[in-house]
């Protein structure tokens, strides 16, 4: 019971550091915002994590797990093409989300892109595990250009998501990812 109240503490912990990181960024969010958020008095804040990077490394794990359920639940899927599909399907259930507050892995990557440390590698994997997931399908598809093909995929949706915050418009990610999906479609 004791191991289950200090997990909770820690999950509280990670996805009120989620949460803040993605509407405030990384930079204006404090351990003692994060406290607060989660609910975790501040000085227990430090039983789970002696650094804000600690938090930020454990938010981008919570990132990379996200992002594998997704992958594993397009794997389910036939065709390399439908798995691909279902991936940009998966994506889209957060367009509102991202009209808001940007893509949450996205917007770590920037952010810590413009920091020399480890979070920056970090976060990169995220994106590049991405790149490289869609690359595979599109292999699977035997297509020569995967890799370039990939990119084009993971830059449009990130590309979207950035615009769609800009201007506070769901409808620019949702309409980007459907175009993505008819020329994943007409692909031979």
């Amino acid at each position: 019971m004791i191991a289950a109240k200090h997990s909770d503490k820690r999950e509280r912990l990670v996805d009120a550091a989620r949460e803040l990181f993605h509407r405030r960024g990384y930079g204006e969010t404090s351990l003692a915002d994060i406290a607060r958020e989660s609910g975790v008095p501040v000085g227990n804040v430090y039983y789970y994590f002696k650094t804000k990077e600690d938090i930020a490394a454990a938010v981008i794990e919570q990132h990379r797990a996200h992002m594998t359920g997704i992958a594993q639940l397009a794997e389910t899927r036939p065709t390399a093409r439908e798995r691909i599909l279902s991936m940009l399907d998966s994506l889209a259930c957060g367009c509102d989300s991202i009209a808001h507050s940007g893509c949450p892995m996205g917007s770590l990557c920037v952010e810590f892109g413009k920091r020399d440390t480890a979070l920056r590698e970090e976060a990169n994997r995220l994106l590049l595990r991405m790149i490289e997931w869609v690359e595979r399908q599109f292999a699977g598809m035997g297509r020569g250009d995967a890799r370039e093909l990939a990119i084009q995929v993971v830059s449009t949706v990130q590309g979207a998501s950035v615009l769609s915050l800009a201007m506070h418009d769901p409808a620019i990610v949702r309409q980007e990812l459907a175009r993505m999906k008819t020329v994943v479609e007409a692909l031979e």
